[in-house]
């Protein structure tokens, strides 16, 4: 893991609003069926003013509280323009990243993460937002904002 600093980063999509509890059980869990609307509906298609950067992005906002609360999930592509955008500016990430097979390195990712800042951890989370960034098809970046 590395420590980054977001300059600015502005991202659009579709969102959905859940919580980890909702998401142990797949009768209530909803990012999956989130990723799927995304494809069938065309999302990437109807987004205006995308960058020129082709890397997908699931986003992390809007937290009520802590990794126990709501939040919002958005699984988004970086635009250019803010309006509709979920706009990331001056915030500094703890970066953890996976190589393996889809989903499995997902998990796995998130298992770390929350294993890290459940100990004694050098940093704190601040619950903004956080983001997966998918580059490749084996490859996941999992940036954690930090104080």
């Amino acid at each position: 893991m590395v420590v980054r600093e977001i300059d600015k980063l502005m991202l659009s999509g579709l969102s959905v609003i859940t919580n980890n509890e909702n998401e142990k059980d797949t009768e209530t869990a909803k990012i999956v069926q989130l990723w799927e609307d995304y494809q069938d509906k065309n999302i990437l298609g109807a987004t205006f003013n995308k960058s020129k950067n082709f890397d997908m992005y699931g986003v992390y906002s809007d937290y009520a509280s802590d990794v126990n609360g709501d939040y919002k999930v958005t699984v988004a592509v970086e635009v250019t323009k803010p309006k509709n955008a979920i706009v990331i500016k001056d915030q500094r990430y703890l970066v953890f990243s996976k190589k393996g097979e889809l989903p499995d390195i997902v998990i796995d990712c998130w298992k770390e993460i929350w294993d890290y800042f459940a100990n004694e951890s050098e940093y704190k989370r601040a619950y903004t937002i956080d983001f997966e960034k998918y580059s490749k098809e084996d490859e996941i970046e999992i940036y954690i904002s930090i104080l």
